[in-house]
């Protein structure tokens, strides 16, 4: 290594490890070669010199780009080459620029920080920067300069600080840049008063030229004029003082009663030193005495462009009464504001205690006395410099309660959203937008709305509205907006449809949003760009300036390409296709076909290969002279023809969504069943049409009565027949005539207004519910058999509990998968759908997971050597631990889930589950730990059963044997000599001296050897698990067919439930036997006692009993407890006495002699 190795060596000792590993995980940015830029957001290039003396001979100039990132602060300059000489660090989130922020790049020449969140420039934060030539600190939050600001920029010539906050200057803050040629410093509260006046002299003995970008914002009188141009004498401080900024929060009446406290808050613009807030109670002057209830706060400051007062009556007398006054006094003048104050001494009505939770926070407003506006304090953010709603910076909300004693409609229009999405959309529609940020703000918008699914709150509608509506007045300048905006119009065709609804009322956000779409085409075209086409997954867009006398005539198809794997277009039947994602892929957006003319097309045979045609609209060629020879210029003039279309009627929303003269009855409700397709012209006049335009329109949803229309922008907007014709109405295509230009589609009767294809609220495939039904029914059987015949089945008190919860839990979640995963339009019971979801997975899991684990405790188990003189066993082990572990860890995980954010469990998808990020930590981590653990049981049982210790003879006493505190089931009167009944079902045999061997534990079970039990519930394991995964897939991903993942799901489910029903119940002997029992032959020999059947054994080795004595069979419930009364499957006491001599004498005449247990515990035939 040489001396760069060195120096590289001694940078990194001296950094902390948290960047240091940030260094060694970071990628290497690409540039040029030898310029490694060791941070992830930021790419290294070589920079030529600008002239032929710029810059030193030997040393490599180099441009760092760290632009588009989340920077919290510059990156450290001992990261960066040494020759670098343009540092971009543009659109990040940096909000300080600290001392010495950029020392050691003495070769930096431009330095651009636009588009951040800087507040703070601390003094000498450029030091070290001698050779900068260029700044951009425009579109931050500055507020406060100063000279020390600028320290350090000998060489500075370019210089921009517009679109912050500040509304002056103060004299000499440019005195450290004696080379500054170019300034630019337009704010939208800029103030062109006396504050001002010293900087045209500066300017003109500096050579200083001020960007004619720097418009004057107040006074009035001087309202956008370039600073520039005006002269010193109109740069005074006479005449009415004008404030940017002055509110008095209360503004209104306040009626309180004696005792009670009221905070008064004045916010006001900082014009200078000489700007004092003062306070008034009947045009006395109010000063602070606590021990009379008045507090008075010191004015505070905020980022030199506004003051704050606070006073509060802590203790409100009848003297309180009155006017309080607010004055605002500065050198050019004074103004105020005032409130009037009403004490009240008797009794009055009051309003209960409430609580309100919004879009605004969680407001809990306490008891109020009628007359009374309370206050509570908004949810604090750490960015709270920008005025709310034009008022003071974050503070209460308000909410008053009539005379009475009735809550009026509370006021939150000062409180910031608690939406993430919602607030940052809010910031867009406070920033102000000029044709330098515009395409900027654009892109960043943009990014937000390609996640509209996920919208909540319907101001995330309304402020992209405003948004789109104010981008609109700039795409004469900037062409590329055309492309955002129509991208941002199609994503918010993604949010839910009430949401839309809820915009349009508030707002009529939906129709600013098509009206913005319908004004591009005369906005963009021009002489020099005569054609836009735009597509995008739900818009496209086409637009055309033609001449008038040289039109023949215009006829355009909207179409789109066919879908990966489809066999034909289902466009007709809604729920068929998957919901349509933010970001599509380019041969699924809609676009425009146009030709001159008017050929013949339809839809159904469009010539496009694997293309689908969903709507097409032919303009006739006598569409410009339709105007009277009277009206018509002598020389038409361009004229701009725009055509659109929405891939469906989401953007055009009515207060009930019906047809003006189309609605029948009150219970007719139409809905729009095809695209909208729009026509629209501007720059000439277009009359009552000689000839129709024709629309044919393909099916998106199935309905009845369909109907032409078009749609009217009157009063808060709806669809309208008049002028519109229906000609022809397939099951797929209509076609209509219509005698006007506009918006127009096909309204059908919606029985329940289905959504769009794939969308929320469509239903599974069919292949999903018979084989649900199949799995549903091979359940409940298993479960009513075990629950009815539960002392005649041969398995252990843990091993009746684990298999009937593993049954229940698979069939709640199926069950609530196939009926409920769909049901997104109904918000709470889609929640419950997802916490019920989210609880019977886990649940089912840890069951298998805990009988696992049984299984293997089964097989490694040793007895405890006796203890001399105790002859006792201890009491058996209670089943509570595994319903704690099964049952109450999913409890925990769903409640927290639930309580931290009961929307996790509906975020607008196509089905009820969580969302995507708080299922990692809810429900994924949980799972991936508890199939480890659960496989690790699997592993270990299986080693162990073929392992050498398994083949042991030694092995097998150890094996049958209990667990401590467990003892063998059964009446305690079987105990005492010859072949018995252990608590699963398998006879023990008597030892030499006497001493009963006990048999296995009692998780065993006397009908399947443990390896037959590990294979049964590994498969059962693995089926559930493909059944989970297959459905999961079924209801969430595209790049599969949806029919294939159905089929599968319905596979795993039939075979799942088949074999749970087959292995537990059908080849059972004792259940065989128990259904024979419930329902006995009609024969004589009926009555008859049978005989008792010797034990047999499976080709595994296990033992099997036959149809003897149910009394002789466990039974679920501990060995002391109660005996159930006889019932049609069990035996009678005298059945039990007879069964039980008979076996003791076969024992003492030596019939039946139990061989000694085999390898593995159990009982091989003799």
């Amino acid at each position: 290594m040489g001396l760069g190795g060195r120096r590289m060596r001694r940078a990194s000792a001296s950094l902390p490890l948290p960047l240091l590993l940030l260094l060694l995980l970071a990628p290497e940015a690409g540039g040029a070669p030898g310029c490694p830029v060791p941070i992830r957001s930021c790419k290294c290039s070589g920079e030529r010199p600008k002239g032929l003396g710029s810059g030193a001979p030997n040393l490599a100039r180099r441009r760092v780009v760290c632009g588009g990132g989340d920077l919290p602060e510059p990156p450290e300059p001992s990261l960066l080459p040494n020759g670098t000489v343009t540092l971009l660090l543009s659109n990040n989130k940096i909000t300080v620029l600290r001392n010495g922020s950029f020392l050691g790049l003495s070769l930096l020449e431009k330095l651009d920080l636009r588009n951040n969140v800087i507040s703070t420039v601390q003094p000498g934060a450029f030091l070290g920067l001698g050779e900068l030539k260029r700044l951009d600190l425009s579109n931050n939050r500055i507020g406060c300069l100063t000279s020390e600001t600028f320290q350090g920029l000998p060489r500075l010539l370019r210089l921009n600080i517009s679109g912050n906050i500040f509304s002056s200057l103060q004299p000499g803050v440019f005195d450290e840049l004696p080379a500054l040629k170019v300034v630019d410093f337009g704010t939208e509260f800029l103030t062109c008063d006396c504050h001002l006046r010293w900087l045209l002299p500066w300017a003109r003995n500096h050579s200083l030229q001020l960007s004619e970008h720097t418009l004057c914002a107040y006074p009035s009188s001087l309202h956008a004029q370039a600073l520039g141009s005006l002269q010193e004498s109109q740069l005074c401080c006479e005449g009415a003082l004008e404030l940017h900024t002055h509110h008095l929060i209360p503004s209104l009446r306040q009626v309180v009663f004696q005792g009670d406290r009221l905070p008064f808050q004045c916010s006001a613009s900082y014009l200078g030193n000489d700007t004092r807030i003062r306070w008034y109670h009947n045009r006395a002057p109010v000063q602070g005495d606590e021990q009379a209830g008045i507090v008075l706060a010191q004015s505070l400051i905020h980022d030199c462009t506004f003051i704050t007062s606070e006073l509060t009556l802590s203790h409100i007398s009848v003297w309180a009464s009155g006017e309080w006054e607010c004055l605002v006094s500065t050198a050019q003048g004074n103004t105020s504001k005032k409130v009037e104050i009403v004490v009240l001494e008797t009794s009055a009505s009051y309003c209960p205690a409430e609580r309100v939770a919004n879009n605004r926070g969680d407001f809990r407003w306490p008891r109020t006395l009628a007359g009374i506006t309370a206050y509570q304090s908004c949810l604090q953010y750490p960015f709270t410099s920008v005025p709310l709603s034009g008022g003071a910076p974050g503070t209460r909300a308000s909410r008053r309660c009539d005379r009475a004693g009735r809550w009026e409609p509370g006021d939150y229009s000062h409180c910031l959203y608690t939406n993430d999405i919602t607030r940052v959309l809010y910031t867009f529609v406070l920033m102000p937008i000029n044709a330098s940020n515009a395409l900027t703000l654009a892109h960043q918008l943009r990014v937000y709305t390609a996640e509209a699914a996920s919208f909540s709150d319907m101001m995330d509608v309304v402020y992209v509205a405003q948004m789109i509506q104010k981008f609109l007045g700039y795409v004469d300048q900037i062409k590329e907006l055309v492309e955002v905006m129509v991208d941002m119009a199609s994503n918010l065709m993604l949010v839910d449809e009430h949401l839309l609804w809820l915009a349009q009322r508030e707002d009529k956000a939906c129709s600013g949003i098509v009206g913005a779409l319908e004004r591009i085409g005369s906005a963009a075209l021009s002489p020099h760009a005569q054609h836009i086409s735009v597509n995008s997954r739900n818009v496209a867009l086409e637009a055309y300036l033609i001449k008038p006398h040289s039109y023949v005539g215009l006829t355009c198809t909207a179409f789109q390409r066919k879908e990966a794997g489809m066999s034909g277009v289902q466009l007709g039947s809604p729920g068929q296709n998957a919901p349509p994602e933010p970001e599509p892929p380019a041969d699924q957006q809609l676009r425009f076909r146009c030709t001159t003319g008017r050929p013949n097309i339809s839809l159904s045979s469009f010539h496009i290969k694997n293309s689908v045609a969903l709507g097409s609209i032919q303009l006739p060629p006598s569409l410009f002279s339709s105007l009277p020879a009277a009206l018509a210029p002598p020389v038409p003039p361009d004229c701009t023809l725009q055509l659109l279309v929405f891939r469906n009627g989401r953007l055009f929303r009515s207060h009930g969504n019906t047809s003006r003269p189309g609605a029948t009855g009150p219970g007719k409700r139409r809905g729009v069943a095809t695209p909208v397709i729009f026509a629209g012209t501007s720059g000439c006049g277009v009359g009552n049409l000689t000839e129709p335009v024709a629309v044919s329109l393909r099916h998106w949803a199935e309905g009845a009565d369909p109907m032409a229309a078009w749609w009217s922008q009157e009063g808060s907007g709806g669809w309208s027949s008049e002028g519109c014709q229906l000609r022809s109405s397939q099951p797929n295509v209509s076609s209509l005539h219509c005698q006007h230009l506009g918006n127009m589609a096909v309204l059908m009767e919606l029985n329940a207004f289905p959504r769009e294809a794939g969308g929320s609220g469509a239903s599974l495939h069919p292949v999903v519910y018979p084989c649900t039904a199949l799995l549903l029914l091979c359940l409940f059987s298993t479960i009513i058999t075990y629950i009815l015949n539960h002392s005649s089945i041969h398995v252990s008190r843990k091993g009746w509990h684990m298999l009937l919860n593993l049954c229940f839990h698979m069939a709640m979640t199926s069950a609530v998968f196939a009926g409920g995963i769909t049901l997104t339009n109904y918000q709470m019971v889609c929640q419950a759908v997802g916490i019920t979801l989210h609880y019977s997975s886990l649940s089912t899991l840890l069951w298998m997971g805990v009988k696992a684990r049984v299984l293997h405790k089964e097989l490694t188990w040793r007895v405890p050597p006796p203890q001399e003189g105790d002859s006792t066993l201890p009491a058996p082990r209670p089943m509570l631990r595994f319903y704690l572990i099964a049952g109450g860890i999913p409890l925990i995980i769903c409640g927290i889930t639930a309580a931290v954010n009961i929307h996790n469990y509906r975020d607008h998808s196509p089905y009820c589950w969580l969302v995507w990020r708080p299922s990692l930590g809810a429900f994924y981590i949980p799972v991936a730990l508890i199939l480890l653990i659960t496989w690790i049981y699997f592993l270990c049982a299986g080693l162990h059963l073929r392992g050498p210790l398994a083949q042991s003879p030694k092995r097998g006493n150890s094996r049958l044997s209990l667990e401590p505190g467990e003892e063998p089931r059964g009446p305690t009167r079987l105990r005492s000599s010859g072949a018995l009944l252990s608590d699963s079902g398998s006879l023990l045999a008597a030892g030499s001296a006497g001493v009963v061997t006990p048999g296995p534990p009692e998780d065993g079970d006397s009908l399947y050897s443990p390896g037959v039990q590990l294979g049964a519930l590994m498969t059962t394991h693995f089926l559930y698990l493909a059944m989970w995964a297959c459905g999961a897939l079924a209801v969430s991903q595209r790049w599969l067919p949806r029919v294939v993942c159905s089929c599968l799901y319905g596979v795993a489910a039939s075979a799942l439930g088949l074999f749970v029903f087959t292995h537990h119940c059908a080849r059972r002997r004792d259940v065989r036997a128990s259904w024979r029992a419930c329902c006995p032959p009609a024969s004589a020999s009926g009555s008859h006692a049978p005989g008792r059947a010797l034990p047999t054994a499976h080709e595994d080795g296990s033992p099997v009993l036959g149809d003897g004595p149910a009394s002789l069979k466990s039974s679920p419930s501990g060995s002391g407890g109660p005996t159930p009364a006889p019932g049609p499957c069990k035996l009678t006491n005298l059945q039990l006495a007879q069964s039980q001599g008979c076996d003791a004498g076969l024992v003492a005449r030596g019939a039946v002699e139990p061989e000694p247990p085999g390898p593995r515990g159990s009982l091989a035939p003799r």
